[in-house]
């Protein structure tokens, strides 16, 4: 039976649930794509209360009003961006993400930024080819913004395979997104 699932802001103690939920979501890479040494890295304190406060992190609840996935948003260059998202596996396929990721788009819509981008890996189901199904579309390295190229550099340089990252973008203005990629 599907559980019910609600998407909110988070308060300041659902954030001490997101390190157990980054690490149940970064057990399910291999190797190969999550290096050991970047496995058990979860995102700091400062950087999760200074979303919260901003209203950029959303959580999500079950029945029970357990913490089971959560999204973190922030600005690169004039876009929002989406940093990280992620649910517990034992929660998953069960739609939550899509919900989170609908609450970062009418957070990014109503805040007025032209669109979103995210960094992900392209050859993994729950990855790319779930936010292409959303809407987002890839794009080349020389069309990404100098803030995006910097993110790409940094997980470069932190250990993950530049082959197997692609950075996408959802656009609000549709007609920007096929016509004129180049000047993200």
């Amino acid at each position: 039976m599907r559980q019910h699932y609600t998407i909110e802001l988070a308060a300041e103690y659902h954030l001490r649930a997101i390190p157990a939920i980054e690490q149940a979501a970064a057990a399910m890479f291999t190797e190969a794509d999550l290096p050991p040494e970047l496995r058990f890295l979860i995102t700091d304190t400062e950087t999760l209360i200074e979303a919260q406060r901003a209203q950029r992190l959303w959580i999500a609840l079950d029945e029970k009003k357990n913490a089971v996935g959560f999204a973190l948003a922030r600005s690169v260059d004039v876009y929002a961006h989406l940093e990280e998202m992620g649910v517990h596996p034992e929660h998953g396929r069960q739609g939550i993400g899509s919900q989170l990721l609908d609450a970062v788009i009418s957070w990014a819509r109503a805040a007025g930024f032209p669109g979103i981008t995210l960094i992900t890996f392209r050859h993994l189901q729950w990855n790319a080819p779930f936010y292409a199904r959303h809407g987002f579309v890839q794009l080349d390295y020389e069309d990404a913004s100098g803030g995006l190229r910097e993110l790409i550099h940094e997980e470069v340089e932190a250990g993950l395979e530049p082959r197997n990252r692609v950075a996408m973008l959802y656009s609000f203005n549709r007609t920007m997104v096929a016509h004129d990629k180049g000047k993200l």
